[in-house]
C-alpha cells in the first residue's frame, strides 16, 4: 500500500510540476543580448534564467558571455486592459560570466584605462512589467536589471596604436557593465 501512495505522490508531483507555466525567448538591452526562461514556480514567483554575450564596455570592448538567474516575485496584475494579461515583478538574482571590462592601472604615476578579458560575478535586481497576449501564446516584457558585481582579469592588455602586449598584475575591480542594466532591455517569449 505504501507503494501504491508513493507512486501516485510521485505522479502526481511529475503532473504538477509540468503543468506550471513555462516561457522561453530573447531578451536585448544595452547590456547585450539573452537567451530567456521562465518557469513559474507557485502563484506568485518565477525563476528567470539568462545565457548571452555581454556587449562589453563602450566602443572598445569585446563580448563576453554572461549566465544570470532571478527569483522573481509577483507584485500584482493590473487590470489596464480588457485583452491580455499584465504582471509588475521583481525580484534579486546572480550573474556569472567572462566578460570584457574597463580595467584602470596606473603606471609610472599615470592612470590608463585599457579593456581587458576577465571572470565577473555579481548581484543582480530585476523590476519589470510583462504583457501576455490573450489568443495566442506570447508575452512582451520591459525591465531593469543592474548588476553590482566584480571583475577579475588576468593583466594582459594590449596598448592601443603600438598593438604591444603588456601583462602587468592581474586586478580585481568594479564590474562597469552592470550599470548599463539601469537602461531598459526589451523581451519576447512564447508561453508553453
Amino acid at each position: 500500500m505504501k507503494k501504491i501512495l508513493l507512486t501516485i505522490s510521485l505522479i502526481a508531483a511529475c503532473l504538477s510540476v509540468e503543468a506550471q507555466p513555462k516561457s522561453a525567448g530573447i531578451r536585448i538591452g544595452a547590456d547585450g543580448i539573452d537567451a530567456d526562461y521562465l518557469h513559474s514556480i507557485s502563484s506568485d514567483k518565477f525563476i528567470e534564467g539568462n545565457i548571452g554575450l555581454d556587449f562589453g564596455f563602450e566602443a572598445n570592448g569585446n563580448a563576453g558571455i554572461k549566465a544570470t538567474g532571478i527569483l522573481n516575485f509577483i507584485w500584482g496584475h493590473p487590470a489596464w486592459t480588457d485583452k491580455g494579461r499584465w504582471t509588475l515583478y521583481a525580484g534579486p538574482g546572480i550573474s556569472l560570466g567572462f566578460v570584457d571590462d574597463r580595467v584602470p592601472y596606473d603606471i609610472m604615476n599615470m592612470r590608463f584605462n585599457y579593456f581587458d578579458s576577465g571572470f565577473m560575478i555579481g548581484l543582480v535586481g530585476q523590476v519589470g512589467i510583462e504583457y501576455a497576449f490573450e489568443g495566442i501564446p506570447v508575452q512582451v516584457a520591459i525591465d531593469m536589471r543592474p548588476c553590482i558585481g566584480l571583475h577579475v582579469n588576468d593583466g594582459s592588455f594590449r596598448i592601443p596604436n603600438t598593438d604591444t602586449k603588456v601583462t602587468y598584475e592581474s586586478k580585481v575591480g568594479f564590474y562597469d557593465n552592470g550599470l548599463y542594466g539601469m537602461i531598459p532591455s526589451v523581451s519576447i517569449r512564447y508561453r508553453f
